[in-house]
Parts: structure tokens; C-alpha cells; sequence
């Protein structure tokens, strides 16, 4: 039955007709839910699905990152049987509908005859919103087969003419996807000027889930800029966005916050966002997704689980990618390099070097670069690693990568054996938020592992970890959960002294009688911290019949040295800035995330955490007050962002910030700064200033 017979396909195409702009933005589930009623109402009439519903159902599908509904939709309509008024013009929708959805599952070829078929039906029609969906498609897929300049060119047809038909959905889309091109580029600044007039929008609803992935691409941008706290403070707002729509596009979100832990050198941080992105894209076959997420996960499992990271590295340069397989091919390098598979390193480097270059991909050709020199070094490239080094540098510098520069310039350093500028380095990347133990990452730091590892490692930021002579204890290293728990909080304890007594009820709360089970506990505890090295039994944990503790002299436990870092950085701050900087963004970058973020509540951690995140905030707050001072206005806004992220209602902060960003002629981020502060004084039955009296206003504070 054609649509035109089907009383439901006639309702169908009418409703979504009427409320095409709620429906497309692709955040207003009721329309969707309704929608999904009445394509039920077709089917039970077995009628096909009227085209120009079907095509503006898919492009909501796809834009929410439902690819398989949106296809499911496209193959449900019949263009040859559909009387719709539209005609040749949604049928071209359709197609472009089509071409876009497959080349989000890697079907590149199929992409391409449709989004060519798509492009002759709206030429036939002379419609201008379908001229601008097909160049749409035929940019993804001229993106996919790494031809920048067809890209570009059908980029700028689509925004032609989306602007002649004010297709304000398709304008911020196509504004969107340019700002992700200039990123693949390594063009981070020009992705930052042309994704402002999108995030202007940002609030609008019909601009919908288009708007959150502008949000993600300016955060992929400050994250190539190596504005670390800025970036994840975008992705995070992106997650939220995504969350609230109930899109699989928030796995954009996770999975970019999860490269950015792994640049910090958080490996457990970045190693559960991979792995629930893996997850969610292959619920939804996201190519894009799927492969960065498998490659990431396998550059952070090298060091805890060689043979893991090797499969998970073949996996990825194995999948089907939107966006082509140089990065795929580097990363599945460095693995194999930290792995000493020389060989194999090389292949993917000469894969990742070529494939980056035909993609005009340059941050990947800077990678490739280094990783060739880190081959130079081992015997394995006939070129000498220095002159790989500059070129690579010379790469870092025209795209303003600052960490990437920095870890450059360390690798020069250790190869040329300067010891000096090899320390200069690492307080450089310690300055940028960089986590001194980036070494166990597979990437240009995994050639900087330290001589010597500490014998016993604990850490409680973020997800529990210990670190036995450097390499993590698995779950199964432990002989029992209660032992691990015992660790864990006396590891909380900062190597003081607890009573049997305490740590018993910690461990079995409100249960007499446990002395027995507490012996057996701390047993199972030495053996998994002795992990098979044959120490005496109290090395690291030591009891008498009246206490317990992890012996601080043997025992390095990530909290302290936080805690001693923050506590020595505050004290200089006031009257040597000079001394207390160093002190101070080595704490900050021990402080990755809030205390077992990743772990299960304790009733003895929310005290533990709030004291670690009071010194956070001092931290960056005086980090922010010394960049102010210092003329370092960019600088003062990261800190100040990242005090946003922990406190949404700090206000100082929320002005210093608006301040700073006017200051910088930031006036897009500053306006929206304002209205976020507005907000969240509005929350809180606060008035807020109006903008200009707080642009005026000499602020409290740095």
C-alpha cells in the first residue's frame, strides 16, 4: 500500500511536516515518541513510509547518533510508489539521508553512490535545502577518502546554499563539520573563530543535539591547543547536553574525555571512558568512534596488559573508519613499539606517515614523526632521530600544540643527553596539566620511563590502583575484596597509624568477634602487595597488636604527595610566585580527578575527598591569581574554567572568568560565560550582576 492510500502514513506525514524543527533538532523525544506511534499506525496498514517524513525521521535518527533507526526509516520508504507533494525534492532528501547514515557506519563506497544520487535529484529539482544535504554527504564521504579539497569545496556548496534556503539546522551542521575539519588539520584556531557563531546559538532548541557536537569540536580544538582543563570542561558540557537528549552521541563526549585523560597520562580514567565508548559505539556501529576508542584503550593498557593492548591495536586498524586509519596505524605503532616489536612499529609508522599525508592530516604526520625518531633511536630508521624531532617540532608549532611541543622537546633533550633542558621539559608539560607518570602510556613519554619504578604504588585519585615496581595489580591479584578494601583505606590514612578496632569496623561494620578475619585480611593483603617478589612481610604493610599501617617509607601513596605538593606550593605563593609555580602545577597535575570517582562509596571518603578538593581549589585559584599577575590571561581562564568545573557555583570564579575572556577580546565566551553565571546564581536565589557591571567591576580575586 502506498502512503497516499494509508490513512497513518497520511497522519504521519502531516504531523511531522508540522513539527519539523522540533523533530529535526533531534532533542524532543515526546515528538519522537509520537512519531514512532503513528510509523507503527503505517505499518499495521502495510503501507511504506511517506518519503518526506521517512528522510526528515531519518536525518533526527542520524544527527542523535541512531544510525540503524535512521536506516531502518530510509528503507521503509518506497520513492517510486509515494505520491508525497515534495517529489523529486524529498526523494533527494532521502538519498542524502541515505549517504550520510552510511558513511557513519564506514560504508564509504555505498555512501557515495547515494550521496551522488542525491546530488542529480536536487540539481534536477533546483532545491536549494537538498542541494545543501546532498554536499553534506558528498563532503563526508570526499573526508572518508581523504580528498581535503573535494571536502572543502562541497562544504562551501552546502553552506551556499543552506544560507539561500535559511536552513539554519543545515548551516550550523556544515559550520559544525568545518570546525572538525580544521581540527583534522591541526588547524585548531581557525576550528575555535568558525564554531563561534555556532555555539552563539547554542541554547537554541531546534539548533538540538548539531549544537552539542559544536561543543565537542571546539573541545577538540582547546585540546590540540593543549588547553587541557578547557577542553574537558567542554566535553563535559557536551555530555551533559547529550545526556539530557538521551543521545548516542554523547559516546563523541566520552570518548574525547577519555583521549584527554590519556594526553594527562590518567590511564584508569582514560581506560574506563575507552571502554564504555567501545561499548556504545558498537551498540550503534559508530565507526568514528569505534576505532579511536579501541586504539586509545590499547595505548593505555601497554603497560597493565601487554597482550590486551597488542589485540586491541589489531582490532582497530582492522575496523571499517569514517575518517580514514592514520591514527589507527600510529597508535597500533607506538604499541607495538612499547612492546619492542620493532618491526611492526615500523610497518604502521611508514602506514600511519603515509596515509596521514595523502589525509593532509598533519598533527598525525607530527605523530608519525616522532615515532619514527623513537625507531631511529632503537636501530629502526635509517633517518637520525634529531632531524625527525625538529621536522615534528616544526609541526607542533604551526598547529599551537602546546604539550605536544613540550614532549618534543623533552625527547630532544634525552637524545642529546641534556640533562638540564630534559628537567626544564618535564616541569614544562608538569606546567600543562601533563601527569609525571605519562610514561606508561604507549606515545612519544613511554620512551621516559624512569630508571626505577617504586617498589609499592597506591593511588586513590580517580580509580583505586596499585603499582607493584611499577606494574598494576589486576583484580585477580587480590585473594579477597576485603583485603583489597583494606588497602585501600589505610592507603586513605596517608600512611598514619589506625587501631585494630577502627579498621575491623571499617571492614565489618557492627560485627563482634573479627580479630580472626582481620589476620586473615591483612595476610591476603601482603600477598597481593608482595606480588610474588618474595619481601619481608612487613615491607609495606606493617601491624603490632594494637595498630596498623602502610609504612609511608616504602609505601608511595598519591594523596600525600598531593597533599605535600599543594601545601608547599601555597606557602611560597604569597611571596615567591616564581617558587610556588612549580610546586604548584606539579599538585594540580597529581590531582586528576576527585578521590575513587571509580569506585564504590565508603562512608570514610567523603571527608577524605572534600579536604583533597579544598586543596584543588586553593591550588588553582592561586594558579589563576599568579597567571593574572604574570599578564598570562589565557592561562588565569583555564584555571578559572577548571574551577568551574568542580564548583559550578563558585562566583568569584564565575567573574573572574567573564572578566578575563572580555579582557582577551573573547567577547562570544565572555557573553556566554555570562549567562552561565547568571544561571547558576539563579539556582541559587543569588542575583547576578548584569554583564557589563561585571566586566567593570575589579573582581575580588585573581
Amino acid at each position: 500500500m502506498s502512503p497516499a492510500e494509508s490513512s497513518a502514513g497520511r497522519a504521519l506525514l502531516a504531523f511531522v511536516v508540522e513539527n519539523s524543527a522540533g523533530l529535526l533538532g533531534g532533542t524532543r523525544r515526546d515528538l519522537l515518541e509520537s512519531a514512532d506511534a503513528l510509523i507503527e499506525a503505517v505499518r499495521a496498514e502495510g503501507a511504506t513510509l511517506p518519503v518526506g517524513a521517512a528522510w526528515r525521521l531519518a536525518v533526527a535518527r542520524h544527527l542523535r547518533g541512531e544510525y540503524d533507526l535512521a536506516l531502518e526509516l530510509i528503507l521503509a520508504a518506497d520513492p517510486a510508489g509515494d505520491l508525497d507533494a515534495g517529489g523529486t525534492v524529498d526523494t533527494a532528501r532521502l538519498e542524502a539521508a541515505h549517504a550520510s547514515t552510511l558513511w557513519a557506519r564506514g560504508s564509504i563506497d555505498e555512501s557515495s553512490r547515494h550521496a551522488e544520487a542525491a546530488r542529480d535529484l536536487a540539481l534536477a529539482a533546483g532545491d536549494d535545502a537538498a542541494l545543501a544535504a546532498a554536499w553534506v554527504s558528498l563532503a563526508l564521504v570526499a573526508a572518508a577518502r581523504g580528498d581535503r579539497a573535494a571536502n572543502a569545496l562541497a562544504y562551501d556548496r552546502a553552506l551556499e546554499h543552506a544560507e539561500r534556503a535559511h536552513d539554519e539546522l543545515t548551516i550550523a551542521r556544515v559550520r559544525a563539520n568545518l570546525g572538525s575539519m580544521h581540527v583534522e588539520e591541526g588547524r585548531y584556531a581557525l576550528a575555535l573563530a568558525g564554531l563561534d557563531p555556532v555555539l552563539s546559538l547554542i541554547d537554541s532548541e531546534d539548533l538540538g543535539v548539531v549544537g552539542a557536537l559544536a561543543v565537542v569540536n571546539r573541545a577538540e580544538a582547546l585540546f590540540g591547543l593543549g588547553r587541557l582543563e578547557e577542553a574537558l570542561v567542554d566535553a563535559a558540557l557536551a555530555e551533559a547536553r547529550y545526556r539530557a537528549a538521551g543521545s548516542p552521541m554523547l559516546v563523541f563526549a566520552v570518548v574525547l574525555a577519555a583521549e584527554i585523560h590519556r594526553v594527562r597520562g590518567n590511564a584508569a580514567r582514560a581506560q574506563a571512558g575507552y571502554r564504555e565508548a567501545i561499548e556504545r559505539a558498537e551498540s550503534t556501529a559508530n565507526a568514528q568512534v569505534l576505532v579511536t576508542a579501541l586504539a586509545g584503550l590499547a595505548r593505555t593498557l601497554v603497560a597493565d596488559d601487554p597482550d590486551e593492548a597488542r589485540r586491541l591495536a589489531t582490532r582497530a586498524l582492522e575496523q571499517p573508519a569514517a575518517l580514514g586509519d592514520a591514527r589507527a596505524a600510529l597508535a597500533a605503532g607506538w604499541v607495538a613499539l612499547a612492546l619492542g616489536d620493532l618491526e611492526a612499529a615500523r610497518e604502521r609508522a611508514r602506514r600511519g606517515e603515509t596515509e596521514a599525508g595523502r589525509r593532509r592530516d598533519i598533527a598525525a604526520l607530527g605523530d608519525a614523526l616522532e615515532l619514527r625518531a623513537e625507531l631511529a633511536a632503537r636501530g629502526g630508521d635509517p633517518v637520525d632521530a634529531p632531524s625527525l624531532l625538529a621536522e615534528a617540532a616544526d609541526i607542533w608549532r604551526e598547529t599551537g600544540d602546546e604539550i605536544r611541543l613540550a614532549a618534543n622537546r623533552l625527547l630532544a633533550a634525552r637524545a642529546a643527553d641534556d640533562r638540564a633542558a630534559e628537567a626544564a621539559g618535564r616541569e614544562a608539560l608538569s606546567t600543562l596539566g601533563v601527569r609525571i607518570d605519562a610514561f606508561r602510556i604507549a606515545g612519544p613519554l613511554h620512551a621516559l620511563v624512569p630508571a626505577e619504578a617504586p617498589a609499592l604504588e597506591v593511588r586513590l585519585l580517580g580509580s583505586f590502583q596499585v603499582l607493584a615496581d611499577g606494574v598494576a595489580l589486576a583484580p585477580g591479584d587480590w585473594p579477597s575484596r576485603k583485603s583489597r578494601e583494606l588497602v585501600k583505606f589505610l592507603a586513605s590514612r596517608g600512611g598514619r597509624p589506625v587501631s585494630r578496632e577502627t579498621l575491623a569496623e571499617q571492614l565489618w561494620p557492627g560485627v563482634r568477634g573479627t580479630s580472626a578475619r582481620l589476620s586473615v585480611a591483612l595476610s591476603n593483603a601482603r600477598t597481593a602487595l608482595d606480588a610474588g617478589r618474595g619481601l619481608p612481610a612487613d615491607r609495606f604493610l606493617r601491624a603490632t597488636r594494637e595498630q596498623v599501617l602502610l609504612d609511608p617509607d616504602a609505601v608511595a601513596i598519591d594523596i600525600v604527595a598531593c597533599s605535600a605538593l599543594a601545601a608547599a606550593g601555597l606557602r611560597a605563593a604569597p611571596s615567591d610566585p616564581v617558587e610556588a609555580m612549580p610546586l604548584l602545577h606539579a599538585a594540580a597535575a597529581h590531582y586528576p580527578a576527585p578521590l575513587l570517582v571509580d569506585e564504590p562509596e565508603s562512608d570514610w571518603a567523603p571527608a577524605v575527598r572534600e579536604r583533597l578538593q579544598s586543596e584543588a581549589t586553593a591550588v588553582k585559584r592561586a594558579l589563576a591569581r599568579i597567571a593574572a599577575e604574570r599578564g598570562e590571561g589565557d592561562r588565569a581562564i583555564a584555571w578559572l574554567t577548571a574551577l568551574l568545573a568542580d564548583d559550578p557555583f563558585d562566583e568569584v570564579a564565575h567573574r573572574d572568568l567573564i572578566r578575563h575572556l572580555a579582557a582577551e577580546g573573547r567577547h562570544g565566551e565572555s557573553r556566554r560565560a555570562h549567562r552561565a553565571y547568571a544561571a547558576r546564581m539563579a539556582e541559587l536565589g543569588v542575583p547576578a550582576d548584569g554583564f557589563g557591571a561585571v566586566v567593570e567591576r575589579r573582581s575580588r580575586s585573581a
